[in-house]
């Protein structure tokens, strides 16, 4: 689906309204987080998401930071935590776990609301590397191994310029999150950085080490090579959620961009210029990446509230 019509779409759920419908019960909710850009932004995070949220949401919203991707997935599998701020492979794999979480948003980056980003490989400004070939024998330093953009999707790019990502490199570390993976690049301590760059633009246009804003300036950082298109981070939904209450958070995201509160959260903690509605196609990348074919990612459908586990009710 386009930019335009996943708008359109959320559009549309803003403008629904539950007429006759029982008052619903406004319990507490857990946001799942974990720390991509390191300890210290996600504790800014949480700072800034809870008062944010409990306001928009009308219930008390707690932010739990867990320590990695892999807890953020089974947290969600689990329904530990309600809601999660999640990368959509650790999405994919919690669908793995549990076919009933469901994407709600999904974040909009680049002015022209582009819904992806892509994975690159990045080296300091003035080095001599150019090309994808001239990393042979380099050291690497990725982000962790659950990491999509710091790990899984630029090895599969090596796979698909038929190298093998295990013997490519002279030497490889993991930072465990894209600031420290960029500070060891700057550092000296390796050659090469796998990280993310934000948006989605044309072949061959220069892209911007985003992942490293947080040891600036990126200018000190060149990209070299990338991947296609990857679908952003979403807003996902544990099972047990109460149905009636995924419009109220599909309109507390989709409204983020309409006050100076709500765009001080998006530029500070969320880092994109708003949100859409995630669609059926987003996770395909993922899905294969992962041959998961068996696993269908679900979204909830607009208008109508997601399929809730038949074996659990809340």
């Amino acid at each position: 689906m386009s930019t335009s019509r996943a708008v359109f779409a959320l559009a549309v759920l803003l403008g629904c309204t539950a007429l006759g419908a029982p008052p619903v019960e406004k319990k507490p909710i857990k946001l799942g987080i974990s720390p991509a850009h390191g300890a210290e932004q996600a504790e800014k995070a949480k700072a800034q998401i809870e008062p944010y949220l409990t306001a928009a949401l009308g219930s008390a919203v707690t932010v739990v930071v867990l320590p990695g991707y892999e807890q953020l997935s089974d947290a969600l599998a689990t329904g530990a935590v309600d809601l999660a701020w999640i990368t959509p492979l650790a999405f994919v794999r919690a669908s793995q776990k549990n076919g009933y979480v469901q994407a709600l948003s999904k974040a909009m980056r680049t002015g022209d609301g582009g819904l992806t980003y892509r994975s690159v490989f990045a080296v300091k400004a003035d080095s001599p590397i150019k090309t994808l070939a001239d990393l042979k024998g380099k050291k690497v330093v990725w982000v962790n191994k659950l990491s999509a953009s710091g790990y899984l999707f630029p090895r599969e790019l090596l796979r698909k310029e038929n190298h093998d990502p295990d013997k490519f490199f002279a030497s490889e570390s993991f930072a465990g999150d894209h600031p420290a993976a960029c500070k060891l690049l700057r550092d000296g301590k390796a050659d090469v950085v796998a990280t993310f760059a934000a948006g989605t633009t044309t072949e061959g246009a220069a892209l911007k080490a985003d992942g490293c804003a947080d040891v600036p300036p990126v200018t000190d950082y060149r990209v070299i090579a990338w991947t296609g298109n990857l679908p952003n981070e979403v807003i996902a939904a544990s099972s047990d959620f109460p149905s009636p209450r995924v419009n109220d958070v599909l309109g507390a995201f989709g409204r983020m961009g309409k006050s100076d509160a709500g765009k001080k959260l998006l530029a500070e903690t969320f880092r994109c210029n708003g949100w859409g509605v995630a669609v059926e196609g987003d996770f395909a990348p993922v899905i294969e990446l992962l041959n998961a074919k068996d696993v269908k990612a679900k979204v909830a459908p607009a208008g109508e509230p997601p399929a809730r586990d038949p074996k659990k009710s809340k």
